[in-house]
């Protein structure tokens, strides 16, 4: 039979791009929605402060624990029909959402909705076997970049949806467009080479990673209302972190982990893993405390008496300048890769202290959220570049689902305990924060942003100009130790293009292309 031409096999391929990238703008997007309505969620419910902040932690919660499972899912098995489960699973999340007249409700849809974190590593997985090396690694940009639109874009129409529907609205939207994915992803994206299949799960490390995950977030939920030194959530404290140990040291014992935790002992990698978690609770507390500053009446003295709809333009040009992420690979090739890591901490420590001068100040809320935003989008991308230099060419799919997994779990923690301050320091719901209340919540911040700006001054600073040009002249050569990232990465490409070709007995889509 005769092949496609051409042309028709890399529109063929572009659809496939444009139908799994679009998937997990879907689920950016509705995880985003809610963040504003933060207040008006918090009203029309009658939540406590520590209970409406699950709305987001809710979504957060489960991406973590189910991750890495299904990832690995999709690889002993199609990762179409996977990704189909999973958009299934977070479509009936939105409809528990919509239809929620209460706060255990309403939170049981979010926790559903988390299953959508899922989607990354797929996506990832399908473009590699769908795609050729170049156009795959122009859709990792895209995806990014979608990422960062489509929560802009969700924060943007939010807030009137709140102000003027009702807000089930806010899931109503989601779940149409999730039911059109789900169409376009049942035509459009085909299914797994059948030999690609290998290994199994790994159950036990699931069950102790979610265990330990799972009782670390209760023990921040309810911190507010036990006492940060109370036995009870000193208990549950000390359980989270004997069973997350527990976890390592199964994993060290099992052939086929979840999470290969050595490769975690490579400093390029655990400074990666440092990264992401500070990028995630960062942005995760601030989405919390944000909102609530702003909308607090000015008579407060910091408040600045916003609606909803005025808090999702707030936070708009916060997401739209994270699509600069891409100038970390700039600044790596310019200025090194230690500069390249240190940038996303000063850039997030600097907003942090802007924060703290912005009682009553529009301009100076503004520029804090443009510097976290621009900061979170440079350390996301600079943490997947040193994953790729500092693992082997068959882990960097693994890690950098990993990544997001870890930047997730920072997530989860960093809503939950900007939210528990906030609520510690009001007795009752209707009560305003104090203001010290909020610069506590900036100085956490500032502090993690310092942590991670120590690990990276420990990078060596490696330029990977001169390195790509001998990336070109060696070919497939294997990478040394002391080469940089491009050389690695045009490498891992290389030998997985090799590796693909190897399992199958015809091209993909568009490796003819």
């Amino acid at each position: 039979m005769k092949s496609p031409a051409p042309s028709a096999q890399r529109a063929q391929a572009g659809v496939i791009l444009a139908v799994v990238i679009g998937a997990v703008a879907a689920y950016k997007g509705l995880e985003s929605m809610t963040s504003p309505a933060l207040p008006i969620l918090q009203a029309e419910l009658g939540a406590s402060r520590a209970s409406i902040a699950w709305v987001l932690t809710g979504v957060l919660l489960t991406g973590p624990i189910v991750t890495p499972i299904v990832a690995r899912l999709g690889e002993i098995w199609d990762k179409r029909r996977v990704l189909l489960g999973v958009l299934v699973i977070v479509t009936i999340g939105a409809l528990v959402s919509a239809l929620s007249a209460s706060m255990p409700m309403l939170i049981a849809g979010q926790m559903l909705q988390g299953f959508g974190l899922s989607t990354v590593p797929l996506a990832v997985g399908i473009m590699r076997e769908t795609q050729s090396v170049e156009r795959t690694k122009a859709g990792n940009g895209i995806m990014v970049g979608a990422i960062f639109g489509s929560t802009a874009l969700a924060m943007l129409v939010s807030g009137p949806i709140a102000d003027n529907l009702h807000y089930s609205w806010l899931f109503w939207f989601p779940f149409f467009l999730l039911i059109l994915i789900i169409a376009a992803v049942w035509w459009l994206v085909p299914a797994s080479p059948a030999n690609m299949s290998h290994g199994r799960i790994d159950l036990l490390g699931s069950a102790l990673l979610g265990a330990g995950l799972s009782v670390l977030l209760l023990a921040f939920t309810y911190a507010p209302d036990w006492g940060w030194t109370s036995i009870g959530f000193l208990a549950l404290l000390g359980a989270a972190l004997g069973l997350l140990f527990v976890f390592g040291l199964a994993e060290l014992r099992i052939s086929d982990p979840l999470v290969d935790v050595r490769l975690l002992a490579h400093h390029s990698v655990f400074t990666a893993a440092g990264l992401m978690v500070m990028a995630g609770f960062c942005i995760n507390a601030m989405l919390v405390a944000v909102p609530m500053q702003i909308q607090q009446p000015i008579g407060t003295g910091y408040g600045l008496g916003a609606s909803a709809t005025l808090t999702g333009f707030m936070l708009v040009p916060a997401m739209l300048i994270g699509t600069t992420a891409p100038l970390a690979t700039w600044i790596e090739r310019k200025l090194g890769q230690r500069t390249a890591t240190i940038v996303g901490p000063v850039s997030i420590a600097a907003a942090a202290f802007s924060l703290m001068a912005s009682a009553g100040n529009f301009t100076m809320v503004l520029i804090g959220l443009l510097l976290v935003g621009f900061g979170c989008g440079i350390s996301i991308t600079q943490a997947m570049n040193l994953v790729v230099s500092g693992v082997p060419p068959e882990r960097v799919a693994a890690f950098s689902g990993l990544n997001f997994v870890v930047k997730a779990v920072g997530a989860t923690s960093g809503a939950q305990i900007a939210a528990s301050i906030l609520s510690t320091d009001a007795a009752a719901a209707s009560d305003s924060p104090s203001w010290a209340a909020f610069n506590a919540v900036w100085l956490m911040c500032a502090g993690m942003c310092i942590a991670t700006l120590i690990l990276g001054l420990t990078i060596k600073n490696r330029r990977s100009s001169t390195d790509s040009s001998a990336a070109g002249a060696a070919g497939t050569a294997t990478p040394r130790a002391d080469q940089g990232p491009d050389v690695v990465s045009a490498a891992v490409s290389s030998r997985y293009a090799d590796d693909v070709d190897n399992h199958r007995r015809a091209p993909t889509v568009a490796d003819r292309s």
